[in-house]
């Protein structure tokens, strides 16, 4: 299928498969790191790139068809759909305007290209604008005295308008990115079928963004309580001391290190069931822009055994030993209910925590209580792997600013 656009015609590749996919999110900081591991970082670009990669296995009369596809257009302008990012059940009767929420796959959907498919059609269509403003009380106007009657009141209308009107029923949208085909095209042949292998990279002018809101605030920071999933039984963390070793092999070495205290790594693991989950974690990496933003995260791990009875407000009786020499000022609270409050420790001994605010609750409706430290990605690229039934996986390693 082709189209022309304003980048000239693009061929659209209608059936990209989803199983085995990857869509990669390339963001771009520096980190400046201090002596003592304080750090300013900076945004070098404002969106993201994004590169997708597919797998093609075709057999008999398909696989010639591709690759002749291929060797006419291999230079030229291709429309890539993106499946996992759909809104589905639209019908349309010979309108221009999609009602409907927005905001789930606003990093994705916006002004530009979508493929509107239906189970007998594929329409490519244009977003030129997001949201009408629609009357819902007209104005009266007394003739006699042109006094004004009955005010005029307008609502605000959610949804896509597109730049042409179509009679669909039962229809899926999603985004088609404009992209150029990346380095060389991978074709594997068996004789009566071949596998042939894609690298997309979008075009910058159509790649995703979005300005992510807020979340809720602790320390000036954002705070999130998303769970840590382990890679099989364990979750691996690592802790590093920036360590310099001074060795010249004939004798004596000398090791130093140039931060006050160990930098803790571990992998943020995470599996999407739906595309709710996934498009709601999509609006926290946007957020984050690659390693820029940090973010508040408990620990999990139940490192402080605290043994109080009955109500506890500001002090926690704890039974750990070396836990007044930990440098570690915040805790989290897990209330049984699954919801979370936040807490800085202003003094410690041997056998208690003092914390503030008040943690207010009675012991037994506690789940556990873990330290709280502040991330950040240590990663500026993000790789998603779609992994059919509507799940996809992703890795990211953090790495921890503040305890």
């Amino acid at each position: 299928m082709e189209i022309q656009t304003e980048y000239g015609e693009v061929h659209v590749l209608i059936n990209c498969p989803l199983l085995s996919s990857t869509e990669r999110l390339e963001f771009m900081t520096d980190v400046h790191q201090y002596f003592y591991g304080d750090e300013d970082r900076e945004i070098l670009r404002d969106a993201p790139r994004q590169v997708l990669s597919f797998n093609y296995i075709q057999f008999r009369k398909e696989m010639g068809d591709m690759f002749h596809m291929i060797e006419a257009n291999i230079d030229h302008k291709w429309g890539i759909p993106l499946r996992h990012i759909k809104i589905k059940n639209i019908t349309l009767n010979n309108d221009d305007f999609i009602q409907i929420d927005t905001t789930k796959t606003i990093t994705d959907l916006k002004n530009g290209y979508v493929l509107v498919q239906t189970k007998s059609s594929n329409q490519v269509a244009k977003i030129v604008g997001i949201g009408r403003w629609v009357i819902v009380q007209e104005q009266i106007i007394d003739p006699d005295t042109n006094e004004v009657i009955q005010e005029e009141v307008t609502e605000f209308q959610d949804g896509f308008k597109l730049s042409e009107k179509l009679t669909v029923s039962d229809a899926s949208i999603m985004p088609l990115k404009i992209c150029i085909i990346d380095g060389d095209v991978t074709v594997g042949s068996g004789g009566f079928w071949s596998n042939t292998t894609f690298k997309f990279n979008v075009l910058a002018s159509d790649s995703p963004e979005h300005e992510a809101e807020q979340p809720f605030q602790y320390e000036n920071e954002d705070v999130y309580f998303m769970p840590l999933l382990k890679d099989g039984s364990t979750l691996e963390i690592s802790m590093s001391r920036n360590q310099v070793l001074v060795d010249n092999e004939i004798g004596e070495f000398v090791s130093f290190s140039h931060s006050s205290k160990p930098f803790q790594t571990k992998p943020l693991k995470c599996i999407f069931h739906n595309a709710d989950e996934f498009l709601e974690f999509r609006r926290f990496l946007f957020r984050r822009m690659g390693r820029y933003r940090a973010f508040w995260m408990p620990l999990y791990e139940k490192h402080i055994n605290f043994t109080n009875t009955g109500n506890i407000t500001t002090s926690l009786d704890v039974d750990n030993l070396y836990l007044k020499e930990a440098d570690r000022n915040h805790i989290a609270v897990k209330r049984k209910n699954g919801t979370w409050t936040t807490h800085k420790i202003t003094a410690k001994t041997a056998a208690k925590l003092y914390v503030t605010p008040s943690i207010a609750a009675d012991r037994s409706d506690i789940e556990s209580i873990c330290y709280l430290g502040l991330y950040r990605f240590d990663t500026d690229h993000i790789e998603f792997q779609f992994l059919g039934a509507g799940k996809t996986q992703t890795t990211i390693l953090i790495k921890e600013l503040l305890s």
